[in-house]
């Protein structure tokens, strides 16, 4: 089952349990067994996928809770809602919803339509780490009544499965904004030198997006480059020249663009909100990846990972990935140049679905320092 859920968001209500529902109960907000929903979340796919359907609802995905519940979104076309129930010992416990459209709320496969921050929010805030259930995983989960499912290891996550669920937290995203650095030591026969670029991002799905990096590695001059997309297409401004005509037609090309002089930011994350950049994607595709001992990092708990971004080329590259969001803090590795080597760190301080500024959005050209 695609994660597509977390991209999407729901509105603010819960709704009522059924009039034929006790007044306690229903306050609880559960669905019981006398409940035409109750079938939904309890059966379905309960034997293999399209073992049981339902004209009352279609669940669209399940999943472990931290609090250790089984947990299934299921779209109920008599509600005209998307709802998120965890089960309990009576029942199902409703812990989110959202209306729909008439036809999203009878749509039998996708999680979407609508606003619907709120189911979405709660199947993030709610989940395991682990991936959703799959076909023989909602089988083990019914054979156990929907009750008591294993606990969670993050132990058991190997390096390809964290930059996996990295890459889909950030390709599902919301909303996301960040700020950051990239430090760059130049180790030559002359000594050392340290060379720094500050970025920051902002961006709301599906298109309002803004990068700016601002590269001082040499001396005090300032090289500025934005990347920016809207309603209206896509922009850029340069800088080195300031009055050129943005001379890209996609937000990929744009970040492309910016490599060099952002020193890989413009492609690091906002390549993994943006696929199809040349240098983006690449950190989450890292060749031959391993898991190394977990980290702290600035007070966040991290996997620790380390791969090739050039295959079987070049000194390995380390991630750093915040163990609860699965987002980015911080890359290291070194590189060779023509007279030493240079050592890389790109420091992160990101948010996700989080409310964005509009200022933060618009397109302007910063002042030049």
């Amino acid at each position: 089952m695609s994660e597509r859920w977390l991209a999407i968001g729901v509105v603010a209500s819960l709704l009522g349990c059924a009039a034929a529902r006790a007044d306690t109960l229903e306050s609880a907000g559960l669905i019981l067994p006398d409940d035409p929903r109750f079938d939904v979340f309890e059966l379905s796919n309960s034997a293999g996928d399209g073992t049981f359907r339902s004209p009352h609802g279609t669940v669209l995905l399940s999943f472990a809770s931290k609090d250790s519940r089984f947990c299934r979104a299921a779209r109920i076309p008599a509600d005209k809602a998307v709802v998120l129930a965890c089960r309990e010992e009576q029942g199902w416990k409703i812990e989110a919803a959202s209306s729909v459209t008439p036809a999203e709320a009878t749509n039998p496969t996708n999680f979407g339509g609508g606003g619907m921050q709120e189911v979405s929010d709660a199947v993030e805030s709610l989940r395991t780490p682990a991936d959703l259930l799959d076909g023989p995983g909602i089988i083990e989960a019914a054979g156990r009544g929907w009750r008591n499912p294993p606990p969670f290891d993050d132990q058991s996550l190997d390096a390809r499965d964290i930059l996996r669920r990295t890459a889909q937290v950030y390709r599902a995203s919301k909303s996301y904004i960040d700020t950051g650095t990239v430090q760059t030591a130049y180790l030559t026969q002359l000594g050392e030198r340290i060379g720094e670029t500050r970025f920051k991002t902002a961006y709301v799905a599906p298109f309002d997006f803004r990068f700016e990096s601002k590269m001082g590695d040499f001396g005090t001059i300032e090289v500025v480059y934005i990347a920016w997309m809207g309603r209206t297409g896509v922009d850029t401004w340069f800088s080195v020249k300031p009055d050129r005509e943005a001379v890209v037609t996609t937000i990929q090309d744009a970040l492309d663009e910016a490599a060099g002089i952002s020193r890989d930011s413009s492609g690091m994350i906002p390549g993994l909100i943006f696929p199809g950049t040349k240098l983006g994607g690449d950190i989450v595709r890292l060749t031959s990846p391993v898991r190394l001992e977990d980290a702290q990092i600035d007070g966040f708990d991290c996997f620790q990972v380390q791969g090739f971004r050039w295959p079987y080329a070049g000194d390995p590259t380390t991630v750093w990935i915040d163990k609860d969001l699965f987002l980015i803090r911080r890359v290291y590795e070194e590189g060779k140049i023509k007279d030493g080597t240079t050592k890389t760190t790109w420091f992160y301080t990101p948010a996700i679905n989080v409310p964005v500024e509009a200022e933060s959005l618009v397109f302007n050209r910063p002042a030049i320092e």
